[in-house]
């Protein structure tokens, strides 16, 4: 379909110069509000209804399952206020919000997912039906979950989108019209965020379009004088290093990657995504093992590029792959110092082994150990199993801030108790849940009983809020003493950046559970693929889900759960989740046969390569 490219104005009024439509008003002969009712209703619509790229937009919005008259935008916070896009949009909002200032006009900053990072309001009826309808910082406006808006349709289309009040697809968000422009790294072309200016539907100007695509083209530049020397010196070092190493090297930048022709054979999209990751966490950039996506094992080492980005960061990281070969991989270690066996801990990769030694070594000599990692990561089984190494005779006791609902009282005794015995190992479990006011009665427990002869080990899980740095007494209300009590911190690196100890964890797994199953070389190949974000918990339910539902002696990669032969672009709600089981279910059940799973389901063919693409579904070649 081919959009009209004019619109027409009232009689009476002069002729202003043909243009294309903009967000002010919908083109005369369009009746949007019709179009949706009949779109709704599963009516066809034509070009006469509604513009192709809104058409477009909504047929999107009914295939992700977007609710046409509620909003359930989801909600994440994380954001690096002083990130390359943030710091070259500063001033261009700065100049923009001042412009607009008093008039029914919302400047908003999004990344490249369609999340809100920024709003600037200049009208405040207009600030509150924002937050009712969730435009606000933190809140994703990405088309799969809103449907058809400014941001999400300009983000899907990469181009500058505007979306008249009657034309959104949500009924909610009717009130308003927007126009919204990609930001593309100047360097790669990547989209790494949008501008848009939204405002009430009876105010929207045509002028907004050209307002937002200049706003972004400001921000290119800007970002362009930032990056041109963090890439230089990315250059720089990657030149330097090509004439000395003798492995493979890439060096990555926030908007660029640099590889020789080694590194380029050796890495998928996959690796890319994972090498990013590592680069993203300082505590990952030390040597260690990577599991390829095809199943190879490299040896990484990284460091930083130093540069002078205006942000301050790195200008870069530099990467060197090592591939390891398969009688290495196999051979026996003959590190100087090897890192004693734990019971019930796998995993020989360095970056673990790294943690396991230095706890071993915090225990023996006492020192008072801050442990985090993300969610399920098994930090107490590591300080259990590390406990019976080091002092296997001695007491364990172990107290968990989860117990604190119970009677905080009761709770700060039973510690103070345990730690005034002067012997044995306390392991404080769930530090991140105590509140503000027993934290700092822990403070003090921990204060008086300072330089006892037992090893003291507090857990904490990262993706909760982390604990003040000293000096800091106003994060989440928490006192910064409470860290200060503790010598040493060590962290547990999650799970996807150790994949190549999946095959032994896997196996020490299953025997843990007293399971005679072994896993299929394509089943650790689906294991070592998934993203994990629940860590080893999450890889041991899997096993578990596995061993249950095996239908022969070993466990194969059809055995897995259904999630973890997918890969979706966005977090699947209970309804989107249960779609793609019975999918998944489907497919296994005519040995990947698409055409008789979709008859099997009562759907098209056409439909269930939709559904596998938008889920994701890779049941590998052995499914046909």
């Amino acid at each position: 379909m081919k959009p009209v490219e004019s619109v027409e104005p009232p009689k009476g009024t002069k002729q202003p110069p043909r243009s294309a439509p903009g967000p002010g008003r919908p083109l005369a002969h369009l009746n949007p509000v019709r179009a949706r009712v009949k779109f709704l209703e599963g009516g066809k619509i034509s070009a006469s209804d509604v513009r192709a790229p809104i058409l477009d937009s909504w047929q999107r919005s009914l295939f992700w399952g977007v609710d046409a008259d509620r909003i359930e935008a989801p909600y994440n916070a994380d954001f690096d206020p002083h990130s390359r896009l943030a710091t070259a949009a500063a001033p261009v909002l700065d100049r923009l919000s001042d412009a607009l200032q008093g008039t029914p006009m919302c400047l908003i900053l999004t990344d490249s997912k369609g999340r809100v990072r920024e709003r600037r309001t200049g009208d405040r009826a207009l600030h509150r039906h924002l937050d009712d309808i969730c435009l606000a910082p933190g809140f994703s406006y990405a088309e799969e979950y809103v449907g058809t808006n400014g941001i999400g349709t300009a983000a899907e289309d990469g181009r500058t989108a505007h979306v008249f009040g009657s034309e959104h697809f949500s009924e909610r968000l009717q009130r308003v019209s927007c126009a919204a422009a990609p930001i593309r790294n100047p360097s790669s072309g990547r989209l790494i965020g949008l501008i848009d200016l939204t405002s009430w539907q009876h105010t929207a100007s045509p002028l907004m379009m050209a307002l937002v695509r200049e706003a972004a083209a400001d921000i290119e530049e800007r970002m362009l004088e930032i990056g041109s020397e963090r890439e230089r010196a990315a250059f720089r070092a990657f030149l330097t290093s090509r004439q000395s190493s003798r492995r493979a090297l890439l060096t990555l930048t926030d908007g660029l990657l640099l590889a020789d022709a080694a590194a380029t054979e050796l890495l998928g999209p996959d690796d890319h995504r994972r090498l990013r990751e590592l680069a993203a966490d300082p505590a990952g950039l030390p040597e260690q093992r990577l599991l390829l996506s095809d199943g190879r094992t490299v040896q990484v080492r990284g460091r930083q590029v130093e540069g002078d980005a205006p942000d301050g960061g790195p200008a870069a990281f530099l990467i060197e792959l090592r591939l390891i070969a398969e009688r290495e991989e196999s051979a026996p270690r003959t590190a100087t110092a090897p890192v004693p066996r734990l019971a019930g801990i796998a995993g020989s990769s360095p970056t673990f082994q790294g943690v396991v030694r230095r706890l071993i070594r915090n225990c023996e000599q006492r020192r008072w150990t801050l442990l985090d990692g993300e969610a399920g990561t098994g930090k107490f089984a590591l300080v259990r199993a590390v406990h019976r190494h080091a002092a296997p005779t001695t007491a364990f006791a172990v107290h968990d801030g989860a117990d604190v609902r119970k009677g905080a009282a009761d709770w700060l005794r039973a510690v103070f108790r345990d730690l005034a015995e002067d012997r044995g190992t306390v392991v404080l479990r769930h530090l991140d849940l105590l509140p503000a006011q027993v934290l700092r009665q822990l403070d003090g427990v921990l204060r008086s009983t300072a330089g006892r002869s037992g090893w003291v080990a507090a857990l904490r899980t990262r993706d909760r809020p982390a604990l003040p740095a000293a000096g800091d007494d106003t994060a989440a209300g928490q006192p910064a003493a409470v860290r200060t009590r503790f010598d040493s911190e060590v962290t547990v690196p999650p799970l996807r950046h150790r994949t190549a100890d999946i095959p032994a964890l896997v196996t020490c797994l299953l025997a843990r559970r007293g399971a005679d199953a072994q896993c299929t070389d394509a089943a650790l190949r689906a294991l070592s693929r998934a993203p994990w974000p629940g860590n080893v918990h999450q890889l041991e339910c899997s096993l578990r889900y596995a061993e249950t539902h095996r239908s022969g002696p070993q466990i194969e990669a059809t055995d897995l759960p259904p999630s973890l032969l997918c890969q979706a672009q966005h977090p699947l709600s209970p309804w989107e989740s249960t779609e793609r089981d019975l999918v998944v279910q489907a497919l296994l059940d005519h040995g990947g046969d698409k055409a008789r799973a979709a008859k099997s389901l009562g759907i098209s063919r056409a439909t269930i390569y939709r559904k596998i693409t938008a889920y994701g579904i890779r049941l590998g070649p052995e499914s046909g």
